[in-house]
């Protein structure tokens, strides 16, 4: 048997021995006894004086290896590029239109957007574009713009693809939820949609200042009034629909986080998942880029939330492994906005820089945007991932980011999980909250 280098084994502050491995994200905690020959294991190597029970549990979770690292990792590596190159499934995020009702503020579309909606031929493309592939599932996410701007091309589209007679395996829509009725929460359902994301920035005042609306609406109150129609529906009904709520955090409404959390989880009893999602800079000279917080700073954020208010957060812990980092590192996933453009990463949607095709003339990937996303982004090529302890669960994080960081040669967006910071810490920290629970 080999002991993974991809253990941590520390004794700490509070309560006693515990253990992460990173090899299946397994997670320990032990007594003094139990410790002896734990820590006998980590400084010789010899497993002999452990108790079978534990080493057979160790055995099955990775701390133990069959195999050598080095082996265990080239074995992972061939399963994450196999699976990228599924030629059965397709990743498809479809923009049926790059208008929206809203005009926030830093919205990183921006100029490069025009206010089109697919047409006809546009939507045709689409259908060809699918059917060429000789696909056997379809993961579908609807994007913009804000496509419920462009309900009526939604529903045309997802009819014709129905008439292809692919499953539809995971259907999801990112949306500002300003625009969900009763039709469209009643169409969430019938189609069985896996999730519907919805983003607030901020208490009221905030959110309407960095989030408004085209018509001078009150963007916060027209998201909660969806919620409260959301909500009200799934009770009605005895079903339940996954709304992931969203919290974009910069260093201008960090402080608000909690009040809005909490208020969004005592309103609807905890019915909605809400998460913050810390806002990126697109560029060194991005007019908002002083207001992004950086590696550190997300990092104490994510322990602040713990300690202070007892919100567990997926930066706490790694709760899973992964086979990639982004579903942008899988051969068949694109995205296609309203004109018909094809692209690799929804960050780069309306860009002509960063197209690598068109429905109507197919793929041109001149400047091989592809491979680097597909490849060239990967941890198992980066010599600072692959010894990591959460290689992994990160998998070298956003390859967007990865990209742009190494044509800038320096670290415009960190790439790196918060936990990675202290991990003795974040582990304690989310051991506690686990067990309060």
């Amino acid at each position: 048997m080999f002991v993974s280098k991809r253990n941590l084994f520390f004794k700490s502050k509070e309560n006693g021995y515990l253990l992460f491995c990173g090899n299946s994200n397994s997670f320990y905690q032990f007594d003094e006894g139990n410790a002896t020959p734990i820590k006998k294991l980590f400084e010789t190597g010899n497993d002999s004086e452990l108790p079978e029970d534990i080493r057979k549990e160790f055995t099955k979770t990775g701390v133990l290896l069959n195999e050598s690292d080095e082996e265990f990792f080239k074995r992972l590596k061939y399963i994450s590029y196999q699976s990228r190159f599924n030629p059965y499934v397709l990743n498809l995020t479809l923009a049926p239109t790059m208008a929206c009702n809203f005009k926030c503020i830093y919205c990183y579309e921006g100029e490069r957007v025009q206010n089109l909606t697919m047409t006809d031929e546009i939507i045709e493309g689409v259908i060809n574009f699918i059917k060429k592939g000789n696909y056997r599932t379809l993961n579908l996410t609807w994007y913009g713009g804000e496509p419920l701007c462009s309900w009526d091309k939604l529903v045309l589209i997802n009819k014709k693809i129905e008439e292809l007679k692919i499953p539809v395996i995971n259907q999801s829509i990112v949306t500002n939820g300003s625009l969900i009725d009763s039709e469209k929460i009643e169409y969430f359902f019938e189609k069985d949609f896996k999730m519907i994301q919805i983003t607030l920035d901020g208490n009221e005042k905030t959110h309407n200042e960095r989030r408004p609306m085209k018509n001078g609406g009150n963007s916060y109150k027209t998201i909660m009034s969806s919620l409260d129609r959301i909500y009200n529906c799934c009770i009605e009904k005895g079903k339940k629909l996954n709304v992931q709520i969203r919290i974009n955090i910069d260093k201008t409404n960090i402080d608000m986080y909690y009040e809005l959390y909490k208020a969004i989880f005592d309103k609807y009893n905890g019915f909605f998942n809400v998460y913050p999602a810390f806002v990126f800079k697109n560029s060194e000279s991005d007019c908002h880029a002083h207001t992004c917080m950086n590696f550190l700073e997300t990092a104490d954020f994510v322990l602040e939330l713990a300690k202070k208010y007892k919100i567990p957060t997926t930066q706490l812990y790694p709760l899973q492994n992964k086979l990639t980092s982004c579903g942008v590192q899988i051969v068949n996933t694109y995205v296609i906005d309203s004109n018909g453009d094809i692209f690799k990463c929804w960050e780069d949607i309306g860009s002509s820089k960063q197209k690598i095709g068109n429905v109507l003339s197919g793929i041109k990937d001149e400047r091989n945007l592809s491979q680097f996303y597909v490849m060239n982004s990967s941890a198992f090529e980066e010599e600072k991932c692959k010894d990591c302890l959460f290689l992994y669960s990160c998998m070298g994080g956003c390859p967007r980011h990865r990209f742009n960081n190494k044509k800038e040669n320096k670290e415009i967006n960190p790439v790196c999980i918060t936990i990675k910071n202290n991990p003795k810490e974040f582990l304690e920290t989310y051991y506690v909250l686990k067990n309060k629970k």
